[in-house]
C-alpha cells in the first residue's frame, strides 16, 4: 500500500518549533495507544501539557482505525468493527483552565497524512437511507492537494474543506454520569450504540489492568456530539476556525481526531471523506466564560476560508409531508425528502443511487432549514454545487 502519493498536501517534515505527536500510518490505535484514546472519560492521562498561547500539532488515524484498505474489494466494509471507530489524539492539558472557564481553540491548519481517504456507506450504518443500500458501497479517494478524486465516482472533483470531525474536551464525572443515565435507555431500545459490549476495544492511553477496567466500565463512546463537543462533524470548523469549549475538568483535557478532507452539511451517509490527518492548534482560556456568556455547548467562529464555488448551486426543497404522509414540523424528515429528490435527479445524469448518496455526503453541499414555524410543514433546502461535476447537470 502506497502511503506517500505524489501531490499530497502535507505538513513539511522540518522542525516547526511546535511540539508534534506523530501517528504511525497503518498502525491501529491499540498498537500505539500512548497517542490517544477512543472513549471519553475525565481520568484518561494527558498526552501533553501546555500553557495559554501555546501550540501543538496532533496527528491521528482516520475514523476507521486503519481497518479500510486502498483496494477495490469491499470485504473490509463488511468486516468493519464499529467499536474501534474514532481513534483520537490527546488529551492536551491546558494550564490554568478550570471548570466554568471557556477553552479557546484556534484551528491553525488541517492537512492529510497519508493522502488516502474513504467515504463508505457501511452496511447497517448508512445514515437515514441505510435501508436503500444493504450491501453498502465503498469509495476510495485520492487526496491531491486541494482536490479529491475517486475511481469509484468518476467525473467528480471534491474541493478540500479539511476539518476535524471529533474535537472536544473531557467531561466531568458528574457530566459523564448524566450522559450514561440519559443514553442507557436509548441503548436498550437500539437507538444508541452499546457501551458495555464495546469495553474490549476501549483504548484509554496508558491505563492498564484494574484502572483500565474501572474507566472502561463508564467511559462514553465518541459517536454522538455532546456538551463537550465530540463528534460535531461541522464542515466549516476548518482552517482559521475558533472554537469556545466549556471546561468541565481541570486543564480542559482537549482531544481531536476523525479528520475529514471534505464533507457536506449533515454528513448524510455517516461518512465524509475520512482521512488520517494532521491538525495544528493554539489554546487560550477565558476565565469564568461559561457563566459570563451563558455557554452550555461549544460555540464556533467558522473558518473564513472556503472553496470558491461562486453561486453555482442547484437547490432541492424537502418537506415534512409527502403524498398522504404528514409529519409535524419534522426538519429531519424534510432533509431526507430533499436528499431523496437529489439522488433521483442525479440518477438522470448517469450516477447510481450509491454514487449520488455519497456525493451529497462528501461534497461541500449546504443544507439549511427554510422554515420550522409554518405549521404543519417544515422545509429544508439542499444546495448541491454544480462545479464539482465535469458535465452540466442543469435542466435544459
Amino acid at each position: 500500500m502506497d502511503f506517500t502519493r505524489s501531490g499530497v498536501s502535507r505538513f513539511p517534515d522540518r522542525d516547526l518549533g511546535v511540539p508534534r505527536y506523530r501517528c504511525e500510518v497503518g498502525v491501529p490505535l491499540a498498537e500505539q495507544k500512548w497517542l490517544g484514546h477512543n472513549r471519553w472519560h475525565p481520568d484518561i492521562p494527558p498526552l501533553h501539557e501546555l500553557g495559554p498561547g501555546d501550540e501543538v500539532i496532533l496527528e491521528a488515524a482516520g475514523y476507521d482505525d486503519y481497518q479500510l484498505k486502498d483496494v477495490d474489494d469491499d470485504q473490509d466494509i463488511h468486516d468493519f468493527d464499529l467499536t474501534r471507530t474514532h481513534p483520537i489524539t490527546g488529551p492536551v492539558k491546558v494550564d490554568g483552565a478550570e471548570p466554568g472557564d471557556l477553552l479557546v481553540v484556534d484551528v491553525l491548519d488541517v492537512q492529510p497524512l497519508s493522502g488516502i481517504g474513504y467515504s463508505n456507506i457501511l452496511p447497517g450504518m448508512g445514515g437515514p437511507l441505510a435501508s436503500w443500500f444493504p450491501r453498502g458501497f465503498k469509495t476510495v479517494w485520492d487526496l491531491h492537494g486541494l482536490f479529491a478524486t475517486s475511481r469509484q465516482i468518476p467525473g467528480v472533483e471534491i474541493p478540500a474543506i479539511s476539518h476535524p470531525g471529533v474535537i472536544g474536551v473531557a467531561p466531568s464525572h458528574d457530566l459523564l454520569r448524566i450522559w450514561n443515565e440519559r443514553e442507557d435507555p436509548l441503548i436498550e431500545e437500539g437507538k444508541a450504540g452499546p457501551r458495555e459490549a464495546a469495553i474490549p476495544t476501549s483504548v484509554l492511553r496508558t491505563l492498564e489492568g484494574a484502572e483500565w477496567e474501572r474507566v472502561a466500565a463508564t467511559a462514553a463512546r465518541t459517536v454522538p456530539p455532546r456538551e463537550n463537543g465530540g463528534n460535531l462533524d461541522i464542515k466549516n470548523l476548518s482552517r482559521g476556525s475558533r472554537v469556545y469549549f466549556p471546561v468541565f475538568v481541570e486543564g480542559g483535557l482537549f482531544s481531536v481526531g476523525d479528520y475529514h478532507f471534505a464533507e457536506g452539511d449533515g454528513e448524510i451517509t455517516w461518512n465524509a471523506i475520512e482521512m488520517d490527518g494532521i491538525g495544528w492548534f493554539r489554546f487560550n482560556v477565558l476565565k469564568d466564560g461559561m457563566a459570563k456568556y451563558g455557554i452550555r455547548t461549544p460555540m464556533l467562529r467558522p473558518s473564513p476560508v472556503d472553496p470558491n464555488l461562486g453561486t453555482r448551486y442547484l437547490s432541492f426543497t424537502g418537506l415534512s409531508a409527502r403524498g398522504r404522509e404528514q409529519k409535524y414540523l419534522d426538519a429531519t424528515a424534510a432533509a431526507v425528502d430533499a436528499v431523496e429528490q437529489a439522488i433521483e435527479y442525479l440518477g438522470k445524469f448517469g450516477y447510481t443511487p450509491e454514487q449520488a448518496y455519497t456525493i451529497i455526503s462528501v461534497a461541500p453541499c449546504e443544507m439549511h432549514v427554510g422554515g420550522i414555524v409554518d405549521i404543519p410543514n417544515a422545509a429544508v433546502t439542499l444546495k448541491v454545487p454544480l462545479d464539482i461535476f465535469d458535465k452540466d447537470i442543469l435542466p435544459t
